[in-house]
């Protein structure tokens, strides 16, 4: 079965918020100055869909996303909130690449590097990676 862009999307979601971590509704992400924070919180960011392998019968998709991690830190907590965002990441991509579900059944995950910022005048640390996840691009309509 192909995995669609949405269903990689959804099954990205499903497996952050099995991780613990609270889904930040903002389209801009939470390294945005706009956006609302909260602590321990993600955001996926669509950026976009490449073909990678065509074929009369088979089509490859590679479906990209960009992950963000917020982690608020309070001045009378020393480094407990940059511990505890470096645990959620090593969580996060646990969870994401867990055996058994549509993400690793069908597709195939790469991880790219990760940057972190401090956001809202060092009241927040942000983690972002991008993702990719590869799989077959469904041709039936």
């Amino acid at each position: 079965m192909a995995l669609t862009f949405d269903d990689a999307l959804t099954a990205l979601i499903a497996r952050l918020n099995a991780a613990g971590l609270n889904q930040a509704r903002s389209p801009v992400g939470v390294k945005n100055e706009s956006a609302p924070r909260i602590d321990r919180s993600f955001s996926v960011l669509p950026l976009g869909v490449g073909l990678t392998q065509r074929g009369r019968e088979r089509h490859r998709a590679a479906y990209r996303f960009r992950v963000e991690l917020c982690h608020a830190l309070r001045p009378s907590d020393g480094l407990e909130a940059p511990d505890q965002a470096l645990k959620d990441w090593a969580l996060t991509h646990k969870n994401i690449a867990v055996a058994a579900t549509s993400l690793t059944t069908e597709g195939a995950i790469d991880f790219g590097p990760t940057s972190y910022s401090y956001t809202g005048g060092g009241a927040f640390l942000v983690a972002s990676f991008d993702l990719t996840i590869s799989a077959d691009f469904p041709l039936g309509l």
